[in-house]
Order: structure tokens, then C-alpha cells, then sequence
């Protein structure tokens, strides 16, 4: 005989226990709710391993908000409307808009709201085209498409989440170049406010190019290192090293976090934490700070080679503007 146990189910759902031969594929189309929905509302249960006589929790049949491109998106635990807004790059008002029938300050797990399309850019930066995402796009495959990287499509569209694009939405996809030019205008975001500044390229004995702002040095370094600094006050460095693809990434964060003991407390950022959708992908990014200075360091994959930024930053006033002019810079890194 098993033992029936209901679970205490969140608002919008309800109680089930687990039968012979009982899946998430067929609970769905007997409940006419998905298999997303029902993993969001069993955010514990493995859905590979059901036993029988378990409690899971079904979201109850619910009408679809109208959504013209199709974009929906089903709640789990801790959603909140403007962690969504914020991930889809779209504003709370927008949202709220397209989703009349929610009430905002009680989301329910296995809900499915209607992502409105974020606003497309007005124009492209010069040598890329507009693209407009379809069904089943993401960064790799327009990269294979039209022959660039998928970190220059990143570069292109700094406030984009490579990880949550719309279809119907446009982005920048670069053109191919057969030479890199000298110097290009870069985008740098300041306090939320993006200029283009004029940047130099230089390339490094490791095999990579980057473009290099005034009033910013670039040199090489021993061994297989390069350091890039402020001009003005060298204490603002990121030393710049290129490392086997084969490097056990687990040893590294070890060697960064017993480094990073020696300013503060490490702390790894992910997600939203990582303010530059940029860097989202990187394989760790680990920060610490002291009174006087903050430090970063950061493995990540840039054009199919590993890569690992150490960032030493003052806490003085030219931080505001020197600090993202350095990662504006390491966003310009490229293999060619």
C-alpha cells in the first residue's frame, strides 16, 4: 500500500501523488499544463527519478496572456516581476502592461506570463548589421552564420543577455573583416550613460589582440603575461594571461580564492551580480576588497581561447571612469 502524504502546495497549484507508470510528460498533457511548469512548481523533485506515492504539486490549467511574438516565460520559486524585466532587458511598466490578468505581488509558481519585445536599438554601431532574432537563434549560431564570434556579437550589444533574447528583437551582428584597423571607437557605459571613445590596437605575443584607450598603457610581461594600467596612477592595472585550454578550472579557483584572502573575504559573482552581460559567461569571477582597494579576478572563453583577468582597483575617485574603461577594454579582446 503507499502512503498517500499531501504536500502543502503554493497558491495556483495542487496536490498530486504519484502513480504507477505516472511522468511529467504525460501529468502534462493530462493536466494541459507543461513540463517546464511542472518542474518550476517541484523545484526539489527530480523529475528523472519520480517515485510512487510521492507528492508533487500541479499548476492548475490556466489561460495563456496574448502574446504576439509568442516569448513566454513560466514563474519559478523567488521570481519576481522586476528580476524578470530585468533579465529580459525590458521595462516593469512594459511588463505589467502585457500581462493584465497578473497581479504583480502575487506571482505563483508554473505561472506563464507574456515577455513583451524589449526595444530594439535605434542603430547599429558602424560595421555591423541588424539582425532580427527568430525562433531557436542564440549567439553561437548566428556566429556560425555569419562568420564572426560570438564575443563580437556580445561586444555589439552590451545591453543584451546573451542568455534570454526574444524573437522578433533586433541585434548587431559585426561584418567580417579581413584586417583589424588601427584604432576604432569603443563603447564605454559610465554610470549608465555609453560614449564611444577612440582606442588603439595592439597585439600581444600571446597570440590575441585588444584595442587600448588614451591615457592607457599596454605591455608585456614575464612569463606569458601582459599588464594593462592607467596611465595616471599605475595602481589601476589588469594583468592579462593567456592559459591552456586544458587548465583545471577547479585548481584555478583555488590559486585565485587564496589570493583574494589577501585583500578580503572572496566572493564569487554570478548572474546579475555581474553587472556586463559580457562577463556572464565567464568560467568563475571572483571578487574581493579591502578599505583601500577591490581586486577581481576573472577566467573566462574568448574567441575558443581561456583567458584569466587579475584587476587591481583603488577606491579613489578616478575609479568611476578608469574602472570601466578597463573592462571596455577587455571586451575588445580578440584571437587573429
Amino acid at each position: 500500500m503507499y502512503s498517500y502524504y499531501r504536500q502543502q502546495c503554493p497558491p495556483g497549484t495542487f496536490a498530486y501523488v504519484i502513480r504507477p507508470g505516472d511522468t511529467f510528460y504525460h501529468l502534462a498533457l493530462r493536466y494541459e499544463t507543461t513540463v517546464s511548469a511542472l518542474i518550476s512548481a517541484n523545484p526539489l523533485v527530480n523529475p528523472n527519478a519520480l517515485r510512487v506515492g510521492q507528492s508533487i504539486c500541479i499548476p492548475r490549467q490556466q489561460i495563456f496572456p496574448a502574446c504576439p511574438e509568442r516569448n513566454y516565460y513560466t514563474i519559478r520559486s523567488g521570481d519576481t516581476l522586476y528580476g524578470i524585466a530585468r533579465t529580459y532587458n525590458v521595462s516593469l511598466a512594459d511588463l505589467v502592461e502585457a500581462n493584465p490578468g497578473i497581479n504583480p505581488y502575487m506571482l505563483m509558481v508554473g505561472q506563464v506570463i507574456c515577455i513583451p519585445l524589449a526595444t530594439p536599438p535605434t542603430t547599429c554601431p558602424p560595421d555591423t548589421t541588424p539582425y532580427v532574432i527568430q525562433a531557436g537563434d542564440t549567439f553561437v549560431k548566428l556566429a556560425q552564420r555569419f562568420n564572426t564570434a560570438v564575443s563580437a556579437i556580445v561586444r555589439a550589444n552590451p545591453t543584451l543577455n546573451p542568455t534570454a533574447l526574444l524573437v522578433g528583437q533586433t541585434v548587431c551582428i559585426p561584418r567580417p573583416s579581413q584586417t583589424l584597423p588601427p584604432t576604432k571607437n569603443i563603447p564605454v557605459t559610465v554610470e549608465g550613460t555609453t560614449e564611444y571613445r577612440q582606442a588603439r590596437l595592439q597585439r600581444s605575443e600571446q597570440g590575441y589582440y585588444i584595442y587600448v584607450l588614451n591615457n592607457f598603457k599596454f605591455t608585456g610581461e614575464e612569463p606569458r603575461s601582459d599588464l594593462l594600467y592607467f596611465a595616471f596612477d599605475d595602481r589601476f592595472d589588469v594583468r592579462i594571461e593567456r592559459i591552456s585550454p586544458d587548465a583545471n578550472i577547479e585548481q584555478l579557483r583555488e590559486n585565485a580564492l587564496t589570493e583574494l584572502r589577501l585583500i578580503g573575504t572572496p566572493h564569487e559573482m554570478k548572474g546579475e551580480e555581474i553587472f556586463d552581460p559580457f562577463f556572464r559567461n565567464a568560467r568563475f569571477f571572483l571578487h574581493a576588497s579591502s578599505t583601500t582597494v577591490s581586486k577581481n579576478i576573472i577566467v573566462m572563453e574568448i574567441d575558443g581561447s581561456l583567458f584569466r583577468f587579475t584587476m587591481n582597483l583603488p577606491h579613489t575617485e578616478a575609479a568611476e571612469g578608469v574602472v570601466p574603461s578597463l573592462y571596455a577594454m577587455l571586451k575588445t579582446i580578440g584571437i587573429r
